[in-house]
């Protein structure tokens, strides 16, 4: 028998706005833990979100997130998936819910995985741990999409403002900004350095969006790249954090790995090959779309770091603007996501991918 889930108010209340680093989770009387011992994780980019690791009584470690945001999507997706999938699953209550709700937040709890996040020190993947990330990201799109709750997330649309929305603010803040009060200068001058470089990868994606064609929505992680991967001591890939979780075309999340999103870590063409083995050819991507969605996402991540270095973000990261300004330059150089895309944009004919086709039906009214 399914459980019933909480409802969440329309409005959230918001988190603290200043977080003290000895602020102590939720209670977590829900799940029947007993917490000796926590620690806030502290550099999270999720301003609407907190997290802690705690130790319980008998000796378990646990992940405790509380978030205003509404992902209840995503874990009712980890928890279908199972324990055994590569992803790691909420901790259910001792009613059989996969969250509950405290004073307007979604608080979860998951196992904490022990071992190393792959994106840190710029330590990355073997060949056999891509292998097995494939098969991970395949189970999550075989996945039916749970049927209780419904995606927050629209597609390939992360954010609640459209990527060219924010594109066209900030341009109506830095075009004169030499004269406008309170601009960054260094980063006015950044910006009109690189504008013509966004403009042509918001054109590119509504021409694609335009020409698009009808495909098969799948269960999709939503932000699958090696940030959101940790390897446990046995060298088994876990995928971690489904906020983002959605229905949507696969290149959505496989867009990620065809280009690659963190530029110390490129994706190289043997790690892609290592993924797709893993994946399985038993289906086509759609190349325009891939391209389409890499113009979508370099926009939101690159639109969206200029307003967090511009107006308020995490108080987590208010120590660390030199990092926020880093990230930014990296999303903009020769290896990051705006640069991978420019580079696909000039091949003279786009390399095919696989050459089966999906073997589902295609759902008509294809919306992403």
């Amino acid at each position: 028998m399914s459980a019933v889930h909480p409802t969440l108010p329309s409005q959230p209340s918001p988190l603290p706005s200043s977080l003290p680093p000895a602020s102590a989770p939720p209670s977590l009387d829900a799940w029947g833990l007993d917490v000796v011992d926590e620690l806030l994780i502290v550099g999270g980019l999720d301003p609407d979100a907190a997290v802690w690791q705690v130790r319980d009584r008998s000796g378990g470690e646990w992940a405790v997130k509380a978030t205003r945001r509404d992902c209840r999507f995503g874990l009712a997706l980890a928890a279908a998936l199972g324990p055994d999938s590569g992803v790691v699953a909420p901790l259910p209550t001792r009613a059989g819910d996969h969250w509950a709700e405290r004073d307007g937040l979604l608080v979860s709890v998951s196992p904490w995985i022990l071992g190393d996040d792959a994106a840190e020190e710029g330590r990355g993947l073997d060949l056999d741990q891509w292998t097995e990330l494939g098969a991970v990201v395949r189970r999550v799109h075989d996945q039916p999409p749970p049927s209780a709750v419904a995606p927050l997330r629209a597609g390939v649309k992360r954010t609640g403002r459209r990527a060219r929305v924010r594109l066209r603010d900030l341009d109506a803040r830095f075009v004169g900004a030499s004269q406008a009060p309170g601009v960054d200068p260094e980063l006015a001058e950044l910006w009109h350095a690189h504008r013509d470089r966004l403009r042509r990868l918001e054109t590119t994606a509504l021409h694609l969006k335009e020409a698009r064609s009808t495909t098969t929505r799948v269960s999709c992680h939503g932000d699958p790249h090696l940030g959101n991967v940790v390897v446990d001591p046995a060298g088994r890939p876990w995928l971690i954090d489904l906020d983002e979780a959605t229905v949507a075309p696969r290149e959505v999340d496989l867009v990620l790995v065809e280009l690659g999103v963190l530029p110390g870590l490129p994706v190289e063409p043997e790690h892609r090959a290592a993924f797709r083995a893993g994946y399985g050819d038993d289906v086509r991507l759609d190349d325009d779309r891939i391209t389409r969605f890499g113009c979508v996402r370099a926009l939101e991540d690159v639109t969206a770091v200029f307003s967090a270095l511009e107006g308020a973000h995490s108080p987590q990261h208010d120590g660390d603007p030199v990092g926020v300004r880093a990230g930014l330059d990296d999303l903009l150089g020769p290896r990051g996501l705006v640069s991978l895309v420019e580079e696909r944009l000039a091949r003279p004919t786009p390399a095919p991918i696989t050459t089966a086709r999906i073997s589902t039906a295609p759902t008509p009214g294809e919306r992403t």
